[in-house]
C-alpha cells in the first residue's frame, strides 16, 4: 500500500500555459524536496463519453503526491520545505471561479 495526497484544482486559471509551466518547473522543484516523496503525478481531464448519466467533474488538474505511508506524508506536510511550496503558490496565475481542495488517501490495489 501507499499513501497519496491529492490536490484538486477546479476552475480556469487566468493563464493556463503559465499555470502549468510554473507547476511543472518551479513548484515541482520545491515539492521534489519533500522528505519521503516518491512521485508527483498530474492527472489531466480528457474528453470521454459514458452512456450512463453521470455528473462530470470540472477539474482543471488533479495533482497526486505519492508517499510510502502516512508517516512519510505527515513528515512532508510538516517539513519546512512545505511552507516554501505554500509561499510559491502565490506565484501561480489566479484561478477564476474555482477552488482548491486537498485529500489524503491510502491506496489499495484490488487488481
Amino acid at each position: 500500500m501507499s499513501v497519496s495526497y491529492f490536490i484538486r484544482y477546479e476552475g480556469e486559471p487566468e493563464d493556463v500555459e503559465r499555470f502549468f509551466s510554473h507547476y511543472r518547473t518551479q513548484h515541482a522543484a520545491i515539492m521534489r524536496q519533500y522528505p519521503g516523496i516518491r512521485a508527483c503525478k498530474l492527472h489531466h481531464p480528457v474528453p470521454w463519453n459514458d452512456p450512463v448519466n453521470v455528473n462530470k467533474d470540472r477539474v482543471l488538474v488533479l495533482a497526486e503526491l505519492v508517499f510510502d505511508d502516512i508517516d512519510a506524508l505527515n513528515g512532508a506536510l510538516n517539513a519546512e520545505i512545505r511552507m516554501k511550496s505554500r509561499e510559491d503558490f502565490l506565484n501561480f496565475p489566479k484561478i477564476i471561479d474555482g477552488k482548491i481542495s486537498h485529500l489524503a488517501v491510502e491506496t489499495e490495489t484490488v487488481f
